[in-house]
C-alpha cells in the first residue's frame, strides 16, 4: 500500500486543526489604513480642469453617439427615399428586419462626429465654468 494517501490525509488534518498564523495586516498596533481625501495643493488647476473635461467628454459620448446615429439614419432615409429598396434605410423605430449595412466610411464619420460633439460639450463646460469663476458673487 502506498504512503501518499496517508500523507495527504495527515496534511489535511494539520491544515484543518492548526491555529491560523497572524497575517501582517492583523498585527496589533497597526495604523488606520483609510485613504485620505485629496488636498487642494495635490493637483494643479490645469490637471483638475483636464480631468473634468475628460469626465464630461466620456460621459456625454453615449448620448452624442446615439443622437448622431439617429440623425445619420434619418439623413440616409431621406437620401434614399423613393428608391426600390428605401425600406432598408428606415430609421429607428421604423427600421426593417434587413437594414442596409453601413460602409466603413459612414461608421468613421458617425464616430468622428460623435467624438467631436462630445469634445465641444466639454469645451463649452470649461468656458461656462471659467465664466462662473470670474463672475463676482452677489
Amino acid at each position: 500500500m502506498s504512503k501518499i494517501p496517508g500523507l495527504i490525509f495527515l496534511a489535511l488534518l494539520v491544515l484543518v486543526f492548526a491555529p491560523p498564523l497572524p497575517v501582517y495586516a492583523q498585527q496589533a498596533g497597526q495604523v488606520d489604513t483609510e485613504p485620505e481625501e485629496y488636498g487642494e495643493e495635490e493637483f494643479s488647476p490645469v490637471l483638475r480642469d483636464l480631468r473634468r473635461a475628460e469626465i464630461v467628454m466620456l460621459g456625454s459620448f453615449p448620448i452624442t453617439f446615439f443622437l448622431t446615429l439617429e440623425t445619420f439614419d434619418v439623413y440616409r432615409f431621406i437620401d434614399h427615399y423613393g428608391d426600390d429598396d428605401s425600406y432598408r434605410y428606415g430609421f429607428w423605430p421604423y427600421r426593417s428586419a434587413d437594414p442596409a449595412p453601413y460602409s466603413s466610411g459612414e461608421i468613421g464619420a458617425i464616430v468622428a462626429t460623435a467624438l467631436s460633439t462630445s469634445l465641444l460639450i466639454a469645451v463649452a463646460d470649461y468656458i461656462i465654468g471659467r465664466a462662473k469663476q470670474k463672475r463676482p458673487e452677489r
